[in-house]
């Protein structure tokens, strides 16, 4: 199966065309991913494939970022005839530790939240929640390890998903049943009042 997968939950993002999980291509999308994408598939991407699947990073992370590698996952689907499918972004974290009994991948949620996400020996074990950041050393005692995909209090290892290792996760590991094809976000939308 070839599958070309786009992970762009952080500001540097990626993308990686594999077969079986052997990368085959990979490219970054600087800036923007709508205006940095296409050109990096063009100049790198083999002419000769057609992905079987596209597969995007979900998250946790950049929601503009994310919501990006959807629609231009859609638009690269409909000449491809192939599906577009959600991998959770901190499967890519996962995979650099799999000797770790209880991986505890967290990133900042916004508004005084973090989000906390456990892999045990490379599985998930706990899917994505969000939590308020005043309980954060409580979550990171739960932890053999814990890695931040931005910059946490009381986290000294940073670490960002990428395309290369969510291949590799990807390969040894089903799908997640049930994972939306959305930016994990778990809280509901704040309306921003307009003045008049």
């Amino acid at each position: 199966m070839v599958r070309l997968i786009l992970e762009t939950s952080s500001l540097s993002g990626t993308w990686a065309l594999s077969r079986q999980g052997k990368i085959l291509a990979s490219g970054t999308c600087q800036g923007t991913v709508t205006a940095s994408l296409i050109p990096s598939l063009r100049n790198s991407f083999p002419q000769d494939l057609k992905p079987d699947q596209i597969l995007v990073g979900v998250g946790p992370g950049s929601f503009s970022g994310i919501r990006s590698a959807i629609a231009s996952a859609e638009g690269l689907a409909a000449v491809w005839h192939c599906p577009v499918l959600p991998v959770r972004s901190s499967g890519s974290i996962a995979w650099r530790h799999p000797e770790v009994p209880m991986l505890g991948v967290f990133s900042d949620a916004r508004r005084g939240d973090f989000f906390a996400t456990y892999y045990a020996y490379g599985k998930l074990n706990r899917p994505t929640t969000v939590h308020p950041m005043k309980g954060l050393s409580e979550f990171l005692g739960r932890c053999t390890l814990a890695v931040t995909t931005d910059s946490l209090p009381g986290i000294e290892t940073q670490e960002k998903p990428d395309a290369h290792t969510l291949a590799a996760y990807l390969h040894a590991h089903a799908l997640e049943p049930g994972l939306a094809l959305e930016p994990i976000h778990l809280r509901p939308a704040v309306a921003v009042a307009q003045s008049s």
